[in-house]
Parts: C-alpha cells; sequence; structure tokens
C-alpha cells in the first residue's frame, strides 16, 4: 500500500492540504488552551492577610451600616473580599483656605472617614496578588457592598502571613 495514493490522499483516508489545515488548527487551539491556563486564577493556595481599607467622604448612615465581623464583597460579584474586623470613625476633612490664604484640612459636617481592617485570604505569585478574585495593590480603589451597605474604598496597607 503505497503513502500516497493517486488521488493524493495519504493512506486514501485524507488529502495532504486538509491533513495540514487540520494540524495548524490543533496547533493554534492547544496553544491558545495552554495560554488561557497561565493566568492569575490559576494560582493556588492561599494566605491568610490583614488589609487596611481607607472610605472617605461618607454619611453617617453608611457609618453606622459597616458593622465588625460583616464579610464584604467586591460590588456586582460574586467574590467575598474578606471580613471586617475592626472600624475606626474619624471627621473626613477636605483641604481649604484660611484668612491668610493658607491652606488647612477642615472638617467636613456630617461626613465621615472610616479606616477598616479586613481578614482575608490572598493568592500571591511574583506577578500578583489575588483578593476575590481581583488583583489587588496598595491605591487600589474598589467598590465594595454587603447585605446592608455599599461604598468605594482604597487598599492602604496588606500584610500577608
Amino acid at each position: 500500500m503505497k503513502i500516497i495514493d493517486e488521488k493524493g490522499k495519504i493512506f486514501g483516508l485524507i488529502n495532504i492540504i486538509d491533513l495540514a489545515v487540520l494540524l495548524i488548527l490543533v496547533l493554534l487551539v492547544g496553544g491558545g488552551l495552554k495560554r488561557m491556563g497561565k493566568g492569575p486564577m490559576s494560582m493556588g493556595k492561599t494566605k491568610p492577610a490583614t488589609i487596611t481599607v481607607e472610605v472617605l467622604n461618607i454619611k453617617e448612615n453608611t457609618v453606622d451600616a459597616i458593622f465588625i465581623g460583616d464579610p464584604i464583597y467586591h460590588y456586582d460579584k460574586d467574590q467575598q473580599f474578606g471580613k471586617i474586623v475592626d472600624k475606626k470613625v474619624e471627621p473626613y476633612k477636605e483641604p481649604a483656605k484660611d484668612g491668610n490664604g493658607n491652606t488647612i484640612m477642615k472638617e467636613v459636617p456630617g461626613k465621615y472617614t472610616v479606616i477598616l481592617t479586613v481578614e482575608s485570604e490572598v493568592e500571591e505569585d511574583p506577578n500578583a496578588i489575588m483578593v476575590g478574585g481581583e488583583q489587588t495593590r496598595v491605591e487600589s480603589a474598589f467598590k465594595f457592598e454587603n447585605k446592608n451597605v455599599e461604598f468605594t474604598g482604597t487598599v492602604l496597607a496588606m500584610e500577608i502571613e
């Protein structure tokens, strides 16, 4: 039996050009699957972390709806960011000019700054730290929610054990 018959088919089964196209498709699909498998979501092991989140310029009713012990989630996702373990409330301050034209920090009535301490599980590799399915860095701002409240916070610090 010849390898290529008189019709140009290999072993009488498939045309050489069809075989070349099929091999290219298989290589492209295989390369795509291999590349997709190396994303940050496939890191694996988690480590405990303490994350400090600053929430600026919020009203008293929002402050009162943030409870120690409550989980917080990334807004509009089903991914938990962590659990609130501490809450510090301070008056919110904005820059303003005094009588001499100097810039001072002046309290804004009815507005607050909240510093949250959040316990979380993080995944890390040399390129990213993932918290709740999102790449997270110091100074990252996220919109958060739970059953009581939604707010935007900025990550001030991350301590990974």
